[in-house]
């Protein structure tokens, strides 16, 4: 079936009948396994002849005061300009394009799934009510529907899609790859914007205000001491650093070892001379499982066990052998 259509239409008729097919590629989507193909999947829009043969009606008018945004809806920031204007808009026009909100039996309000922008447009310019379409998603489709209508329309900053996506993973048990599937990414994509959650609370505040982009702080990863990210962050910020200028950066750091690296190896000697021979024995073992350098550092029967990676490749096994899953 061709999907294509002139969305300048104002026939509120034709608006109306656009929205049934829309629910019905939708439902079609879904059964396919349609939602990691991306928006489209998700509001796909047809010929308008052909629309205009079918002859429907589900958009109804909802009070703004029985509508509640979606509290997990992944998109924390919305831009003020965009907004201001949106709101003009919006007063002088109405909303021409209805939102999608979700009511199941035991809720009191309906809660936003699709077109919290054209909601809040419509508090700002002063509207009684919008336009709307009534659905019964589950509290998992919702969050996946938000999360790939935002994602797609390149909505959300990347801290608000890593947010979405771990939540999706530790809500609904999501694997990366899984994720990525349904997302229409690739697993890699999933995971690396996963891993900015690991920077400090500092770090992922810059690049939620746009301070700094991803590129900017993934290198950061590397380093490892939480000061030293936040540090470094600050310096790249102030300094004006492109994406490639921090990557040349953290590589030298890396190159070089520290007063601090150069200590912990004379201190690593002189942990493996006071080793007994059975904790070198459990050693030279982990070594064999996990086909790396270990080191079992022990003082005082307290100490811990090092095991090193040289790659995300060799990360991912580590983390496999120990039976964790590698986001």
């Amino acid at each position: 079936m061709e999907c294509r259509l002139s969305t300048t239409t104002q026939n509120r008729k034709v608006r109306k009948v656009i929205w049934k097919w829309q629910r019905r590629c939708w439902l079609v989507a879904k059964a396919k396994g349609g939602l990691g193909k991306g928006l489209g999947a998700l509001l796909p829009v047809f010929d308008e002849e052909e629309i205009l043969k079918e002859n429907a009606d589900e958009v109804k008018k909802i009070a703004l005061a029985e509508i509640i945004p979606n509290p997990e809806q992944p998109r924390k920031v919305f831009d003020e300009d965009e907004m201001q204007d949106l709101a003009a808009s919006v007063k002088e026009h109405g909303v021409l394009v209805p939102i999608i909100v979700n009511k199941n039996e035991n809720d009191t309000q309906y809660v936003i799934v699709a077109g919290e922008r054209r909601y809040r447009a419509a508090k700002r310019a002063g509207l009684a009510e919008v336009p709307a379409i009534v659905k019964n998603y589950s509290e998992q489709e919702m969050l996946e529907i938000a999360l790939i209508e935002n994602v797609q329309r390149s909505d959300l900053n990347v801290i608000e899609e890593a947010r979405g996506y771990k939540l999706l993973m530790e809500r609904f048990g999501y694997t990366a790859e899984e994720l990525a599937k349904r997302m229409g990414k690739s697993r890699s994509q999933v995971a690396n914007i996963v891993r900015l959650l690991h920077l400090p609370e500092e770090v992922i505040a810059m690049v939620a205000e746009g301070k700094l982009t991803a590129g900017h702080v993934r290198p950061l990863l590397a380093l490892g001491d939480k000061a030293w990210q936040i540090d470094m962050a600050e310096n790249i910020y102030h300094d004006g650093l492109s994406v490639r200028q921090v990557e040349v950066l953290i590589n030298q750091m890396k190159d070089e070892p520290s007063t601090a690296e150069k200590a912990e190896k004379r201190a690593e000697k002189k942990y493996d001379d006071e080793l007994n021979t059975e904790l070198k024995i459990v050693q030279e073992q982990l070594k064999e499982v996990f086909k790396t350098k270990v080191a079992i550092k022990n003082r005082g029967g307290k100490g811990k066990i090092e095991i090193n990676f040289y790659n995300e490749e060799e990360l991912k096994r580590i983390i496999d052998l120990l039976g964790g899953e590698f986001y």
